[in-house]
């Protein structure tokens, strides 16, 4: 069988869960009730007594960025704070578990629908993008340390791996999706020499939580990948999910505007995302986030902007 890259080392279900919870925190958190929360490329969640999120992970080598994330969060939490946005605020943390071999962390939940689970006609994408873009600026002045002295580019040689994504994925994409995807991983996204920005640096559509009844961004999570990277890094979850009119709202309250160069990168950034959202729905069988991608690359199909990333919402 195919060794896909978001395999699990360490299985759990909720039984064990709750037994390796109740062992590593007898007195502090006595547990009754254990559920299945999520499941992504390098973590499981669960939900212990609809309060408490254990977030575990799938193998070894996130453990690691996990011990990280927990050191970043208590430095970004202060700073962040107050805020509208809320983020995981760490209570739990496991470095050496009796019946887990890694280490694995518990926040309080914080509610929320992810916003690539949302309708696009139901949410109104200019406030979420002033909404994201407030955040932005905010995260970039709490920054934990200044930028590196030497940085660069990732992009053009992640764009390898996006053109395999998307080679394992295209039996699964629609002929018309895959004659445009055909012609834009043909092309070669050209190196950044700006200065990056620090940033989340994963903010999938999919780790922006939206309060439906309130129609704002309530929380941001999964903060493993956070760092410095490419300005428009924070931005593709979003132009994927609300398109052009999303990321023109978020300039004014980030403080930055996009050259014609940024909006090719993040178009072809944000289809790139979309094929690897659908060679994961695919390959992983969850036939919604497979359909969701499916409908982003053909709203951006319709729009030109697989065949030609220069292009605006049409």
């Amino acid at each position: 069988m195919q060794r896909l890259p978001w395999h699990d080392d360490f299985p759990l279900d909720p039984a064990r869960v709750a037994t390796i919870v109740e062992d590593d925190l007898a007195g502090e958190l006595p547990v009754a009730r254990v559920e299945p929360l999520g499941e992504g490329w390098d973590f499981k969640t669960f939900l212990v007594d609809g309060e408490w999120v254990f977030r575990f992970p799938k193998r070894r080598q996130t453990a690691r960025q996990l011990a990280r994330e927990h050191k970043l969060l208590s430095t970004l939490g202060p700073a962040l704070a107050d805020q509208a946005i809320a983020i995981p605020a760490y209570r739990f943390f496991v470095a050496t578990s009796k019946g887990f071999p890694l280490a694995y962390v518990g926040y309080r939940y914080l509610h929320g629908v992810p916003l690539a689970e949302c309708d696009r006609d139901a949410i109104d994408g200019a406030a979420i993008g002033a909404q994201l873009g407030a955040f932005r600026a905010r995260l970039e002045r709490a920054a934990p340390g200044s930028s590196p002295r030497i940085y660069h580019d990732p992009f053009p040689s992640d764009w390898i791996d996006f053109c395999r994504e998307f080679s394992e994925a295209r039996t699964s994409l629609p002929d018309p999706l895959v004659t445009a995807c055909d012609r834009l991983f043909a092309s070669r996204p050209n190196r950044d020499k700006g200065p990056p920005a620090f940033q989340h640096c994963d903010l999938g559509a999919e780790h922006i939580l939206i309060d439906p009844a309130a129609g704002n961004i309530a929380a941001i999570i999964d903060w493993g990948d956070a760092g410095w990277g490419n300005p428009v890094g924070d931005l593709v979850g979003l132009w994927a999910w609300g398109g052009d009119l999303a990321v023109r709202a978020a300039q004014p309250t980030w403080g930055r505007r996009l050259s014609p160069d940024d909006w090719v990168r993040l178009r072809m950034w944000g289809a790139a995302y979309a094929v690897g959202n659908a060679y994961y729905g695919y390959k992983d069988g969850r036939e919604r986030l497979h359909a969701t991608a499916i409908g982003w690359l053909d709203r951006m199909n319709h729009n030109g902007q697989l065949l030609d990333p220069a292009t605006p919402d049409g």
